[in-house]
């Protein structure tokens, strides 16, 4: 790839797509070891808005590890393929955005929109020394 604009493009669909992946699977096996009560239907804006307060502050932390995680694995597999740190920040950007949609959607924990918000950042900055290439020809 020696077009710089194909280059981004792909290092940013490549990292969304690998976190997403992250979070899925990160979000899948926390559901699978905090399942929510079975009275609980999560389609229902009622429950929905019950949710936050009904499970366990251990789910509600794997759900941000799962966040943080995502942005990590995105950032730097952004930042491997478009050669420049400038791809973690932009992964972590879109991380940042969709976790604040996310805990729009119904309420989340104070201290869980500001995770929502902190960790991509976090997770981006930390991101871009990973993604360098440690073996010298």
């Amino acid at each position: 790839m020696q077009n710089p604009v194909v280059r981004g493009a792909v290092a940013i669909v490549a990292g969304m797509l690998a976190a997403m992946a992250v979070v899925a699977l990160l979000e899948t096996a926390g559901h699978m070891l905090y399942p929510p009560p079975p009275d609980l239907d999560i389609t229902k804006p009622e429950d929905q808005a019950r949710l936050m307060t009904v499970i366990p502050t251990a789910a509600k932390i794997a759900v941000v590890v799962a966040w943080f995680l995502g942005a990590l694995a995105g950032g730097v597999i952004a930042a491997k393929i478009g050669k420049k740190p400038l791809f973690a920040w932009v992964i972590g950007a879109i991380m940042v955005a969709l976790a604040v949609y996310t805990t729009t959607l119904f309420p989340h924990p104070a201290w869980m929109v500001i995770a929502a918000v902190a960790l991509p950042i976090v997770a981006a900055a930390i991101a871009i020394p990973l993604s360098r290439s440690r073996v010298r020809p």
